[in-house]
């Protein structure tokens, strides 16, 4: 019994730890629009440790990140988006399986894609009002008005993360960190 309350804390501490970092990657590339770091962080865990996991060091994270950066009426359906992410990458590595690069970018890119949709209907059609192909035009359009095509850096730059360093990065947290 005693060692089970061990294991248990040692779970909830490196949860922690996960949801933690998780925070800080998002936190710190906050500045760059559409460039973060914390989709990819929830892939690897996802992978690593699991569907519930990965969901919830996304939706926690976020959450965490957003008291820093600026809560607002976007931060519960954006926490779900991230916990999308770990939904959508349980189910490609149950359906596909990772077993080359190829399979690290597809996975990175439709990750992406579908949090990218996810996020900008629910809040930017949902909540903001504006509409839906106005606010799919804003994420994907490179002209007037936003000039900066969001959903394709957020994509480019995914993809890049998880096709180069997907593997070497799980590799390393499941040999290191194999407690759950």
């Amino acid at each position: 019994m005693e060692s089970q309350k061990v294991l248990d804390s040692r779970k909830i501490a490196l949860l922690s730890i996960f949801v933690a970092l998780g925070a800080v990657f998002k936190i710190g590339l906050a500045a760059i629009p559409n460039v973060e770091v914390l989709t990819f962080w929830i892939f690897v865990i996802t992978v690593v440790y699991g569907l519930r996991i990965g969901f919830t060091v996304g939706v926690l994270a976020n959450f965490a990140a957003d008291l820093y950066i600026g809560f607002g009426p976007w931060t519960p359906f954006t926490s779900l988006g991230f916990g999308l992410v770990a939904v959508i990458v349980y189910l490609y590595n149950k359906k596909a399986g990772f077993r080359s690069k190829r399979d690290y970018l597809y996975c990175g890119i439709i990750a992406t894609v579908v949090f990218d949709l996810f996020t900008v209907i629910t809040t930017t059609w949902l909540i903001l009002g504006i509409p839906l192909l106005t606010a799919l035009y804003m994420q994907y359009g490179i002209l007037p008005p936003t000039f900066y095509p969001f959903g394709i850096v957020h994509t480019v730059s995914n993809a890049v993360l998880f096709s180069f360093l997907g593997e070497k990065i799980t590799g390393v947290l499941k040999s290191s960190f194999a407690i759950f």
